[in-house]
């Protein structure tokens, strides 16, 4: 395997290395580039010099036409944006997903401790209108945002505000688009209000999406349709030349989005069992208040600085009706967040930048519920909902990290955080609807230091090299350690896991010519006593859940490039592969037992599992080698613009055990692997209107994303107006 990555890089070396000898230099590639700021904490960079490896979308006909803001990360090397309902995408990130990324909303923390593990419904709730840019960090960068940032952090970034130069001005716009595979419509509205001092935005969205249809022998997928409604707002004060303020509200609502593979309704494609659900719905409300202090060029030990005061609150309740005469249950949780971010940024006194800052956040959880019977008639109140009853997460952190210029033009970017997390877990059960389950409050602490060495240096003019050793980590959550009901196996609360831990050892290499751009990364993660939910069949024959901490890895190869024919036609073409193993436990009734080490040293509380084997198994739902290839017209001249696109996936046909037992969503020998054509274009109407019109999936593939609840839209056309007033 260490052979083939070699050879691979050398081809790679010698490819770049002839095309920057046959092609003349131009300006500086780092004075070009586009600003990057999450990487830094949400300080801005040029990102053709950041150590890390990114990725952007800036694009705005993409942001339009996309459906939802995870989907509009698709295609980016390394990410696969997995579908368990219509209403229900995930990232995953270089072999991760969940709770193992993180989701920040203009750098605020969205991520909290009862968010669920694996693919979830919460990254859906972020609405995309108003947005101009979301940037991708791949790899760990806890040094500057703590806990989950594992698989890679995602900045869903508004525009800046933009202020008159003298009087009152106004402006907006209005977004309309159809679908047709989707039968789905959405209209959102964007209003401005600026002085010179004063910034003032508003928008609205509505959403409805009805029955997916599927390829050419899917057809349609019965109960998948949803309804959903955001609504952000921001007012932005300028202070001075070089600080300002923001208050901001941000609310999204789904309503009755159907997770239908766990229902009677699931497909049967490529052998899949549907649920033996009657229905199954979720209701997401989530709302964020904030408000922002900022500044730069003041000098001093505190020569840029962002603060931030934010109060984050999620709602979410799921209703389901069982099997015939078995009637259904409701569960809810509610959460608040209350968050302080206090991030600076100095010139160190030998010639480097100094970046340090800490993060505070409180959380209150409840959660709660009730049975009823096939007439929806209530019943039985559940004394927890899917989590604990009553519980508090707070946590603080605080981090160093240093920029330093060393010799031959080599930068060192050494960082440290220290973190604290406290679980109070005030009243959980391990059954929601037996109140004889109820354990004693149970207070968990977990402290952590962790590091990273970045490393990169300039190559001539237009090329940047970069490597680097990252931690990450990730405390068990309030979900990890009081859930009773997992989404596709039950499980029981365990409040004896250990945090997790991750180390990413990277190389990477960057750069542009006259007509080339690319970018190169090789990486391996170190995966060490990572939260896996392995199933198993109980007496009364239900699938069940052990959640137990493993060691493993997760490695691959990301490359990216990007080719202008001349000044209008400009063609991208990228791949991913990778690679991982993760230590999972195989029921074994004839005898075998495994000892669970007390992370604690005290032999004398370790666990013995009898009927249980250790086993070396593919991280749930690995990606399978995709690439993408992208050909695009557009010219400052013309108001024409159009794209063409390729996707190709291969099959996923490495899969964990809980990926063998996910009969719903995963066929038995892998989700196979398939190709989509795609065409996209638009024209301007005038200088205020451009209309536009997206082709998918040209050849009306039956396929789907590997590990979804759904198959992926057959051949659908997309039509988008927007107009500027």
């Amino acid at each position: 395997m260490i052979k083939r990555y070699l050879n691979l890089l050398c081809w790679i070396l010698f490819f770049l290395t002839i095309t920057l000898r046959a092609e003349n230099k131009r300006q500086s590639a780092q004075e070009l580039s586009p600003i990057l700021v999450t990487a830094r904490g949400g300080f801005e960079e040029p990102r053709f010099s950041s150590t890390w490896s990114t990725g952007s979308i800036d694009d705005e006909n993409k942001l339009r036409i996309s459906r939802s803001m995870p989907e509009a990360l698709t295609g980016i090397p390394s990410v696969m944006v997995q579908k368990t309902a219509l209403g229900q995408s995930s990232p995953y990130i270089r072999g991760l997903t969940g709770y193992h990324n993180l989701l920040l909303v203009d750098g605020i923390r969205l991520n909290h401790s009862a968010m669920r593990s694996g693919p979830n419904q919460y990254w859906s709730t972020v609405e995309i209108l108003g947005s101009e840019l979301i940037e991708v960090i791949r790899g760990p960068n806890g040094i500057f945002h703590g806990a989950d940032a594992i698989g890679g952090v995602v900045n869903v970034l508004s525009a800046n505000p933009t202020f008159s130069e003298s009087g009152i001005s106004q402006g907006g716009y209005f977004c309309g688009r159809l679908s047709s595979a989707e039968h789905s419509w959405s209209a959102g509205l964007r209003g401005t209000v600026s002085s010179p001092d004063w910034f003032a935005e508003l928008t609205h969205v509505e959403r409805s999406f009805g029955d997916l249809e599927g390829g050419r022998f899917v057809g349609e997928q019965k109960n998948t349709g949803y309804d959903s409604r955001g609504t952000n707002f921001r007012l932005s004060r300028k202070l001075s030349k070089d600080s300002g303020m923001s208050l901001g509200f941000q609310r999204t609502f789904m309503k009755d989005v159907p997770r239908t593979h766990k229902t009677v309704d699931g497909l049967t494609w490529e052998g899949l069992s549907p649920g033996s659900e009657i229905w199954r719905r979720l209701d997401q409300e989530r709302n964020l208040y904030y408000g922002k202090f900022f500044w730069k060029d003041a000098g001093g030990f505190a020569d840029q600085g962002i603060v931030t005061l934010s109060l984050h609150r999620h709602a979410q309740e799921r209703n389901r009706m069982k099997k015939p005469t078995k009637g259904g249950d409701f569960q809810f949780f509610d959460l608040e967040d209350y968050g302080l971010s206090a991030r600076f940024e100095a010139n160190d006194p030998w010639g480097g930048k100094l970046a340090y800052g800490i993060d505070l956040h409180r959380e209150s959880l409840t959660s709660g519920g009730y049975q009823f019977d096939d007439d929806q008639i209530r019943g039985a109140d559940l004394f927890q909902g899917p989590l604990a009853a009553d519980a508090a997460y707070k946590r603080y952190s605080f981090y160093l990290n240093d920029s330093i210029e060393g010799g031959s033009g080599w930068t060192w970017t050494p960082g440290i955080r220290f973190s604290s997390v406290r679980a109070e877990l005030d009243r959980y059960y391990l059954k929601n609807s037996d109140a004889s389950t109820l354990q004693s409050p149970e207070t968990k602490s977990y402290d952590e230091w962790i590091g990273s060495l970045r490393i990169s240096k300039e190559i001539g003019s237009d090329g940047f090299f970069f490597t680097g050793l990252s931690q990450g980590f990730r405390p068990p959550s309030a979900y990890d350690l009081t859930s009773t009901d997992e989404t596709s196996i039950n499980e029981a609360p365990n409040v004896d896991l250990s945090p997790e831990n991750f180390i990413q050892g990277e190389v990477g290499l960057r750069g542009n010519s006259e007509a080339w751009e690319w970018q190169f990364s090789l990486y391996h993660t170190w995966v060490k006593d990572m939260i896996v939910r392995s199933p198993f069949q109980a007496t009364n024959g239900k699938t069940l859940a052990l959640k137990a901490n493993g060691n493993g890895y997760v490695q691959g190869i990301e490359i990216e490039l990007g080719y202008d024919w001349d000044s209008d036609w400009k063609s991208n073409l990228s791949f991913c592969w990778m690679d991982s193993e993760i230590e999972q436990l195989l029921e074994n009734p004839l005898g075998s037992q495994m000892k669970l080490v007390d992370h604690d040293n005290d032999e004398s509380t370790a666990k013995i599992l009898k009927g249980f084997e250790p086993v070396d198994r593919a991280t749930t739902r690995l990606m399978p080698v995709q690439l993408q290839f992208l050909t695009g017209y557009s010219s400052p001249g013309s108001p024409w613009w159009a794209e063409f696109s390729i996707l190709a996936v291969g099959k996923a046909d490495a899969l964990s055990l809980k990926d063998k037992t996910d009969h719903s969503r995963i066929p038995d020998q892998g989700t196979p692997g398939y190709a989509l054509f795609g065409l996209r274009g638009g024209r301007s109407l005038g200088e205020k209107t451009t209309l536009s019109l997206a082709a998918e999936n040209l050849g009306d593939v039956d396929y789907r994303v590997h590990g979804s609840g759904l198959n992926g839209s057959g051949r659908n056309f997309i039509l988008s107006l927007s107009h500027n007033f």
